[in-house]
């Protein structure tokens, strides 16, 4: 958006891309604090980074930190916060967020109290904030910072629940969200089956959910399943555009595994060629 011949943007690559119909992938973010995991996501090719309030004991200092790393290394800062509080809302958007998620909602006056507390006027009621991270603390006139704000950062109910599912279109069809994340676990939970993906009546809620958004023209993405490849792929040929594709704590510790592994069957074999020298002396 320009004015007055300056033009102000939001770096937000990960948000392009979904609404290009790309498929993206998002690691999860509830261990690492340290803001060199940002360029480590950039130079691995991964679009977004999820920091995880709700999981996690993250503070906002913490979050607001690791969201200025991502917004200067060109990698999207897409945190979930904790609560629907408004306080919860604003501040981590004032703190450069490109887009936040909001976990169990479940119904469609939560879902518009969200959006009234997450975008200013004229869709909701945010209070102004000047120097914001998102614009690079350039000085931005209200007017154009809150129409740019609005438009070009996101706010992502999730979905949860059986009830919830049921009311797809109800919340693809509200003013100001601008997309839907699908709790796999949650629902599967809540479905009473817990762990089984495979479930016609998971999948049957996922595939409701894609066709809402797809009809809406909003972007969905899937967490909860990063490590079923075969799953995902079948719900971005439906219209899904992006998962939480892996955790920094699962990523680590697969990692720690297969040196423990590595090392284990090394000794293994060392051990067992002691013993054999030791036979034939």
């Amino acid at each position: 958006m320009s004015t007055n011949g300056s033009t102000f943007t939001v770096s937000n690559p990960w948000r392009d891309r979904i609404l290009q119909g790309e498929v993206c992938s998002v690691m999860s973010c509830k261990f690492f604090v340290s803001n060199e995991v940002a360029m480590m996501v950039k130079m691995a090719g991964i679009d977004g980074m999820f920091i995880d309030m709700e999981h996690s004991v993250l503070t906002i200092r913490d979050v607001s930190q690791l969201v200025l790393a991502c917004n200067y290394v060109g990698v999207s800062p897409i945190v979930r916060i904790p609560s629907k509080s408004h306080w919860h809302l604003s501040r981590i958007l004032d703190a450069g967020a490109a887009a936040v998620v909001i976990p169990h909602c479940e119904t469609v006056q939560e879902v518009k109290d969200v959006v009234r507390n997450a975008k200013y006027g004229p869709l909701g009621i945010r209070g102004c904030a000047n120097n914001q991270p998102i614009l690079n603390f350039q000085t931005v006139p209200t007017l154009v910072a809150n129409d740019l704000l609005n438009r070009e950062t996101m706010v992502i109910p999730m979905i949860e629940t059986p009830a919830a599912v049921e009311l797809a279109d109800d919340f693809f069809a509200i003013d100001g969200v601008d997309g839907i994340l699908i709790g796999s676990n949650d629902l599967c939970t809540d479905l009473g089956i817990p762990g089984k993906y495979d479930d016609p009546r998971y999948l049957d809620s996922v595939e409701k959910i894609i066709a809402a958004g797809v009809k809406a023209g909003k972007p969905i993405g899937i967490g909860g399943i990063g490590g079923r490849l075969d799953l995902l792929e079948r719900f971005f040929k439906l219209g899904a555009t992006w998962s939480l594709s892996g955790g920094d704590g699962s990523i680590l510790q697969a990692g720690m595994n297969k040196i423990g592994q590595n090392y284990g069957e090394i000794n293994g074999r060392v051990q067992e060629s002691r013993m054999n020298g030791k036979a034939v002396k």
